[in-house]
């Protein structure tokens, strides 16, 4: 496996190639060193307007062939405030403005505390419906 330094130019340089994509993140095992043979290569894309399917099968190509690992694609518009969360706290910015960066940021910090705290209580409640316990059981 390349040193992250290397994996990380040539995103750069493949990314170089599809000029629709205005911000890439780079997460998951590769991005905190611990990618092991098996491990994906994964990375979250935002672009001006969404990403045609043959646009993103393309960079997925032509990731692969850099890499020579299966490719996790993120749209950034479409993902869920889960996968966002690890994205932006676990993450390293690859492609993009600050002011890009930012604007992103700042709207999953909104969305993140108005919509995370009542999933929370959904799941929690679906929980004790399965295991069959009072939704205000501890």
């Amino acid at each position: 496996m390349e040193p992250k330094s290397d994996i990380e130019q040539g995103i750069r340089t493949v990314l170089e190639q599809h000029p629709k994509v205005t911000l890439a993140i780079l997460f998951g095992s590769v991005a905190n060193g611990t990618a092991r043979f098996e491990s994906d290569l994964d990375l979250a894309v935002h672009g001006e307007s969404p990403l045609t399917t043959d646009e993103k099968m393309r960079l997925i190509g032509d990731l692969a062939v850099l890499s020579g690992r299966p490719i996790d694609l993120v749209d950034m518009r479409t993902a869920g405030l889960p996968i966002l969360k690890q994205i932006f706290t676990k993450g390293r910015r690859l492609l993009g403005s600050n002011s890009l960066y930012a604007t992103l940021l700042t709207r999953f910090q909104v969305d993140y505390a108005d919509f995370m705290p009542l999933r929370e209580r959904m799941l929690r409640k679906r929980r004790m419906r399965w295991l069959g316990k009072r939704e205000d059981a501890p």
